[in-house]
């Protein structure tokens, strides 16, 4: 197997962050074999592929217990993409609501596509931000299917797992909600260290 030199220097320019630098030509038994342009292409099958598993998951073993395994899988999940991006130093552990709210927009970048999340409004007082999201293709995606009715928002998941991961206390709230009906979501967040 052979990597070519453009894919390496491109990859070296970069500081080693892979996904901004599609494609790197790989030579196997001399035939080359390129990958995807973009690292978006990935990530929307990731998450089509994860809209399969959830219907999957509800035919059989019902919308109960397909919810309750999707929160887990996605706070896991996304407390390992936090401790790896700890590791690679990327991010590092929050000091304020304002980092804490800084690394959600590193981890949406790198897990959503689109750039999902990343422009919405965002206030704060004092150690609390209300985060205001208008669009979210896991609830586009369920709506299309028809599996809304009884779905619970992963979302919680996802923030459960990187607050985690920091050593912060998830402290939450999903005030208001796509899912529910509420044409958005508003989202409190509160930056509270763990002990």
């Amino acid at each position: 197997m052979r990597v070519s030199n453009e894919g390496l220097n491109r990859l070296q320019e970069g500081g080693g962050i892979w996904y901004n630098f599609f494609p790197i030509i790989i030579q196997v038994n001399g035939m080359e074999i390129p990958e995807f342009t973009s690292i978006n292409t990935l990530r929307k099958l990731w998450w089509l592929h994860d809209s399969f598993w959830h219907a999957a998951l509800v035919k059989e073993f019902g919308l109960e217990k397909a919810n309750q395994i999707n929160l887990e899988v996605t706070e896991k999940l996304f407390r390992m993409m936090t401790n790896q991006l700890l590791r690679e130093k990327v991010i590092q552990r929050p000091r304020s609501i304002q980092d804490l709210l800084s690394i959600f927009k590193v981890i949406w970048k790198n897990a959503f596509f689109d750039d999902l999340y990343i422009n919405e409004p965002i206030s704060f007082d004092g150690d609390t931000a209300v985060w205001i999201g208008s669009r979210c293709h896991v609830y586009d995606s369920l709506t299309k299917a028809n599996m809304l009715d009884g779905y619970e928002c992963g979302c919680q998941a996802v923030r459960n797992g990187v607050m985690k991961a920091l050593r912060l206390k998830p402290l939450h709230e999903i005030k208001e909600s796509l899912v529910s009906g509420d044409g958005h979501c508003v989202i409190e967040i509160t930056f509270s260290p763990g002990e």
